[in-house]
């Protein structure tokens, strides 16, 4: 029986790098089942945040993580200070260069943490993109909207350099930024920032080309499926039954050889003389 001979001195050792091979390959298998988990779990949760009722930022306590905060849909309520507006340059919306407009929303009431606060809080909202030809600033003014006193957006954490570094903070105040930094942009400000900005969701009945365009910005339109760490799975098992199938093939081949060759018989080739043979006369 072919399954004897695997531990046999002539095939333990090439048995022993199969078996490791089919457990490594088994061990992905399974390892994409626990990820297929663990994307049903992160989806789950994303949309979960996203269904649920906004947070009022204004009564709510601020987490020491912010990342219990994502995908959650906060409510703001306040009055925007046009004449600290930044903008944040070299924004893109479907490959058409532009900036978005960040403008410090005055938080009204002064509440945070359940207390008054004596000092003027404001948190920065970026409430939309402009195209670059609209973006001079003469034209910047047009896009105002003073009646605007509630909107609903997404929290966002302080954007750093590539490698985390923080930025440095300018002599003078600036207008125009390439990140939204609140350690760099705060001591412009008259007020104080709040640690994070927001990202202005589109109101109900806003239409995505009015200006400026604030993005639905959706999560669940960007979650992966988790049926692909399935369809990874199978084929990890299907490559661990290829391997053990296909050894076992080998063996039998290889000993059906082996044997054949030991059970014919030798053959006697006759002698040959190699002399030259005599002539006759």
């Amino acid at each position: 029986m072919v399954l004897t001979k695997l531990l046999t001195r002539r095939w333990w050792l090439p048995t022993l790098l199969v078996l490791a091979g089919m457990a490594l390959l088994i061990w992905l298998g399974f390892w994409q089942l626990r990820r297929m988990d663990q994307r049903q779990t992160y989806n789950d949760m994303v949309i979960s945040r996203w269904v649920t009722q906004p947070l009022e930022l204004n009564t709510a306590e601020v987490p020491s993580d912010l990342s219990e905060w994502e995908y959650r849909r906060l409510t703001l309520n306040g009055q925007f200070d046009f004449a600290h507006q930044i903008v944040l340059k070299n924004q893109f919306f479907f490959e058409q260069p532009g900036v978005q407009l960040v403008t410090p929303m005055l938080l009204d009431p002064m509440l945070l943490d359940g207390e008054d606060s004596e000092t003027p809080k404001a948190v920065l909202v970026a409430r939309g993109w402009v195209p670059f030809d609209d973006a001079k600033p003469e034209n910047i003014a047009q896009f105002d909207e003073p009646n605007l006193t509630q909107i609903v957006g997404l929290v966002q954490e302080s954007q750093s350099m590539p490698g985390g570094e923080a930025p440095a903070i300018p002599d003078t105040p600036q207008t125009e930024w390439f990140r939204v930094n609140i350690d760099a942009i705060q001591p412009q400000m008259p007020y104080e920032l709040l640690p994070f900005f927001i990202y202005a969701l589109p109101e109900e009945g806003r239409t995505i080309h009015e200006l400026p365009i604030r993005e639905p910005r959706d999560p669940a339109t960007e979650l992966r499926s988790p049926v692909m760490h399935l369809s990874y799975a199978v084929q990890w098992f299907s490559f661990a039954m290829i391997l053990g199938f296909g050894y076992v093939q080998l063996v039998r081949i290889q000993e059906r050889r082996r044997l054949r060759q030991e059970s014919e018989p030798e053959v006697e080739l006759p002698e040959v003389d190699a002399g030259i043979p005599s002539t006759v006369g």
